[in-house]
Order: structure tokens, then C-alpha cells, then sequence
């Protein structure tokens, strides 16, 4: 389950404390998998809402990280995932890292 329903404040500053860490390391496992584009009908609302607020999140570290590269750039697609599993799916966190409050 994802911590944190908010975007990281910096998540520029996210990726490059990211490529200085060894990941696989601290049990955050990296994947990048790929999956049916034909839709799938979700059965409960809570699937579809956190479908859907984890698309948007995706949208604004793809934006924010990568403006310029074509939305089928393989490394942008990379870098989004990194800043989501630190910020939104690293265990023990309550809240995503680099947030306003810190």
C-alpha cells in the first residue's frame, strides 16, 4: 500500500539522493514490468480510486521530471518509478520523503 497521498515537494532532489543509494540493498526492490493495455474491469470502487491516484501522481513526476522527453522515453519512465517507490512505497514511512514539512 502506498504511504503518503502527496507528491513530494523536490522530487528532483528525491531522484538524486536515489541514484546514490544501492536500492536493492535497503529491501526496496526495483521492477519494471509491463502489462496489458486492454482494460480490465475493476469490481471495487477503492481499486479504480487508487488506480486513479496513482496514475495522477505518476503524471505529475513524469511532468515535473522529464518535460521535454517523449512520453515513451524508457529512462523517464524509469526515473518516475524511483521517485514513487522511495517516496510512496518504501516500508515503515508514514508520510513521502522530502515533503514541505521537513
Amino acid at each position: 500500500m502506498p504511504t503518503g497521498p502527496e507528491p513530494v515537494a523536490d522530487p528532483h532532489r528525491v531522484l538524486a539522493d536515489c541514484t546514490d543509494r544501492a536500492l536493492e540493498r535497503e529491501g526496496i526492490p526495483m521492477f519494471l514490468a509491463f502489462q496489458s493495455a486492454d482494460a480490465r474491469p475493476a469490481h471495487e470502487e477503492p481499486v479504480r480510486a487508487e488506480g486513479a491516484r496513482l496514475a495522477t501522481l505518476v503524471g505529475h513526476y513524469r511532468s515535473a521530471l522529464a518535460p521535454e522527453r517523449a512520453d515513451d522515453d524508457e529512462p523517464a519512465l524509469i526515473d518516475v518509478l524511483q521517485v514513487m517507490a522511495v517516496a510512496h512505497f518504501t516500508p515503515g514511512t508514514t508520510a513521502a520523503p522530502n515533503s514541505e514539512e521537513q
